[in-house]
This record gives structure tokens, C-alpha cells and sequence, in this order.
């Protein structure tokens, strides 16, 4: 009888804890929300509280886990872009062959244009000159070979670009040789341990945001908040034609109808933009792909789940806008000139940067504060994930997502002969599950 009533008990306390955990996960309010309210009052508590040593010791307190990460920067970029390498050719150099080569050109090479495209809707929108007052303006050829000398020097002596070019030959090198093949799964292996550590650590991000936002008016004041607002309104209009761009290449590069088209960005760009991440729209996005686009499942399950790996073009178009803003407030001069040296690492480092809210703001303000040779990177850094926040990360989540359609779409009807041999070796679908499993 004793054992039966506390049976009993026993149920009701689980189906309590049940219908609990089912409303929490009812009520609990989604993570850019929560990203946007947090700034929204960090940023007015540090402008109704300037001086309040309270609200100092709280926005130092969110400078640490930035500040941590910095530490640690170089161990976390050469792991994370030495897996993106060994994945790439582990996984797919031998299956896919020409298919999966032809989709990492097109990443590629959309990568590089939507950063010069930044930078020319930059040129326009900002006034920045095209070099640092006192310094002669060099002519093509010499600018391109300075450009190259330039990199070069900070290559040999940063520590963090040594790391990136390092990665990606440590990644070639030990999933090409058969010797060092398990040397190359341990990248992965730690590349996708470190993925998941920051993916668990998601719930501090809006506080940390709330906490660094406070340091914005309180140390600039209303021109910080009018710079920040300046870098979202010039992120929405990068992105925003960027997008309808992407919207044309669709429509007149394809055979995809307008219905076809606005039916798959009506779906997976408010989800990119409510979710404000890649991987949380990765599901979304090929069902979308394969309903609304029409794409066969082995292209879509394919060229989305690839460019939810590297197809970060938004994120990095964000970048360059970020960095212009920083270096505002900061009073870090900069010049169009070293904006445009900043598009080979940028692209190379938006093939790694995780597809999290704000992730690229981790992975990408150290490089940025060396190429611009910033005297204080930690606050620098703390700056810009600051500033890497709210709605940037949202808009860029929303146009990296659905240009992974519009590849598809590209793979499917310009490059469909490729397509052939690939669905006869059966390797697609199979190798979207290796890519979705070590993402």
C-alpha cells in the first residue's frame, strides 16, 4: 500500500515537472529577443547612470568571457579553421569531387563580392578617406604591391594570422596524407567540442551584450548610441540590396518563377532574421528549399547544409560596418585603403566563423584590431562585440540563409550535369547527414 501511494506521488511529481518544463519551453522568449532587450537597457542604464560605480563594475563584468576568449583567440581560430579544412576534404574531396568543389567556388566567390560590394556601398555611405591624411595615394600597380607587403609584414609578426594561415595548411596536410588522416579527425573532433561549448554558453550572450552595451553611452554618450544606430541602418541597406541582388540572380539565372522564389524567402528569411543564427534555420531552410524552390532533395539538402558551414557573407559584410563604427568611436583612424586589405582575411575567416548569434563578432574583432594595429585590443574587442549585436547579427543570419537557396538553385538548373554521377554514387545525402553531424 505504502509502495503504491508513493508510486502515485512519485507520477504526479514527474508529470508536474512535465507540464512545467512544457510551459517554460512555451513561455521562454527566443534568444534574439532576449539579445535585443538586454541592449536595449544596457544601453539606457549606461546613459541614465554615466558615473554609477555600480554600473561600471557591472559592465566590466561582461568584459571578462571577451576577454577570455581573446586569450585563448589562437587556439580557437587555428582549430576551427584547420576542422573546416580537414571536413571539407575528408568528407567530400573524394566523394563528391567536382560537385562539392564547384559549391565551395561559388562560396567563394560570393564571399569576395559581397565584401567589395560592403565596400563600395561603404565608399558611398561613410566618410572615410582613401587613405590616412599624410600619406600619399600610390598608384594601381604599387597600391597592390603594397597591399602585399603590408599583409605580409603583419603576417610574420601576428601571432593570430600565423594561426589562420597555419590552420588551413594543417588541415590540408593531415587530411591528404593517409598517415595523418587521424590527426585530421581530431581537429574536427576539437573544432566541433568548441562549437558546442560556445553553443551552450548562448544563454549568458544577452547578458553579456546587456552588460558591454552599458560601456557605449557611458563612455561616449549619445554619440554612441547615434553611431550604433548608423552602423544597424547601414547594415540593412548593404544587406537589404544585397538580398534583392540575390532575389534577381534567382529570377533571371534560373528557372525558378517569382511565386517560387518570394514563397522561399517569405519563409526562411524571417526565420534567419528571428533566429538571428544559421544552424537554428538549417531545417527550416531545406524543407523551404525542397517545397518552395523545387530543388531536388540531394542539391538542397547538399548547398544548404554546405553553406550553413561557410556561407557567412553576410556576416562578414557586417563586419567591415562594424569595424567603421568601432573605429568612430574609438578614434582609431582608418582609411578605405585598409578597408580593402581587410577583405582577404574577412572572407577566409567567414569560412570558419560559427553560425551562432553575434559569432562572428567573436572570431573576427581580434584579427580586425591587428590588421588596424589597435593600441588597446581588449577594449577594442569589447567594443565591437558590443556593437556586433542586436539587429547586425539578425540581418546577416537572414541574408547568409537564404543565398544558401539561391546556390541551390544555381547547382541545380546552370550546373546539372554535374549532378548526374553524383546521384548515382548515392553520395549526397549521405555525406549532407556527415556535414549536418559534425556541424
Amino acid at each position: 500500500m505504502a509502495n503504491s501511494t508513493a508510486n502515485r506521488r512519485r507520477q504526479k511529481s514527474s508529470l508536474a515537472l512535465r507540464m512545467a518544463k512544457g510551459l517554460w519551453s512555451h513561455f521562454r522568449i527566443p534568444l534574439p529577443i532576449r539579445v535585443v532587450g538586454f541592449l536595449i537597457a544596457g544601453l539606457a542604464v549606461g546613459l541614465t547612470f554615466p558615473k554609477s560605480a555600480l554600473v561600471t563594475a557591472i559592465y566590466i563584468s561582461g568584459t571578462y568571457f571577451p576577454r577570455t576568449v581573446v586569450t585563448f583567440a589562437v587556439f580557437l581560430i587555428f582549430n576551427l579553421l584547420a576542422a573546416a579544412m580537414a571536413k571539407l576534404i575528408l568528407f567530400h574531396g573524394e566523394k563528391a569531387g567536382k560537385m562539392f568543389s564547384l559549391i565551395l567556388s561559388m562560396y567563394v566567390l560570393m564571399g569576395a563580392i559581397s565584401l567589395v560590394w560592403a565596400v563600395g556601398w561603404l565608399a558611398a555611405l561613410s566618410d572615410l578617406p582613401f587613405s590616412v591624411a599624410g600619406v600619399k595615394v600610390p598608384e594601381p600597380a604599387a597600391w597592390v604591391i603594397q597591399i602585399g607587403h603590408t599583409f605580409a609584414g603583419v603576417l610574420s609578426q601576428q601571432p593570430l594570422l600565423q594561426a589562420l594561415a597555419g590552420a588551413m595548411l594543417a588541415g590540408w596536410i593531415s587530411a591528404r596524407v593517409p598517415a595523418l588522416k587521424p590527426i585530421g579527425y581530431g581537429f574536427i573532433a576539437v573544432g566541433d567540442g568548441i562549437l558546442w561549448l560556445f553553443k551552450k554558453l548562448l544563454w549568458y550572450y544577452p547578458i553579456m551584450i546587456g552588460c558591454l552595451a552599458i560601456g557605449i553611452p557611458m563612455k561616449f554618450g549619445t554619440r554612441g548610441i547615434a553611431l550604433y544606430g548608423k552602423g544597424v541602418l547601414w547594415d540593412m541597406i548593404v544587406i537589404g540590396t544585397w538580398c534583392l541582388c540575390t532575389i534577381l540572380l534567382c529570377k533571371f539565372c534560373t528557372k525558378r518563377t517569382w511565386k517560387q522564389i518570394m514563397s522561399y524567402y517569405g519563409t526562411v528569411w524571417p526565420t534567419g532574421f528571428g533566429t538571428g543564427g544559421s544552424y537554428d534555420t538549417l531545417a527550416v531552410n531545406v524543407i523551404s528549399a525542397e517545397s518552395d524552390l523545387g530543388l531536388d532533395q540531394e542539391v538542397a539538402e547538399v548547398s544548404i547544409v554546405f553553406g550553413t558551414v561557410l556561407n557567412k557573407n553576410c556576416s562578414t559584410m557586417s563586419v567591415l560596418i562594424v569595424t567603421i563604427i568601432v573605429a568612430k568611436l574609438l578614434n582609431v583612424p582608418i582609411s578605405m585603403t585598409e578597408l580593402i586589405m581587410m577583405i582577404p582575411p574577412v572572407m577566409i575567416l567567414g569560412l570558419e566563423s560559427p553560425g551562432i548569434p553575434g559569432g562572428a563578432g567573436y572570431f573576427m574583432a581580434p584579427i580586425i584590431a591587428v590588421l588596424l594595429n589597435v593600441p588597446d585590443q581588449g577594449v577594442w574587442i569589447t567594443t565591437f562585440i558590443a556593437c556586433f549585436s542586436g539587429l547586425i547579427p539578425m540581418f546577416s543570419a537572414a541574408g547568409n540563409t537564404t543565398g544558401d537557396g539561391v546556390v541551390g538553385a544555381l547547382l541545380q538548373d546552370r550546373f546539372g550535369h554535374l549532378l548526374g554521377e553524383h546521384k548515382k554514387r548515392g553520395g549526397s545525402t549521405r555525406e549532407a547527414k556527415e556535414i549536418t553531424e559534425h556541424a
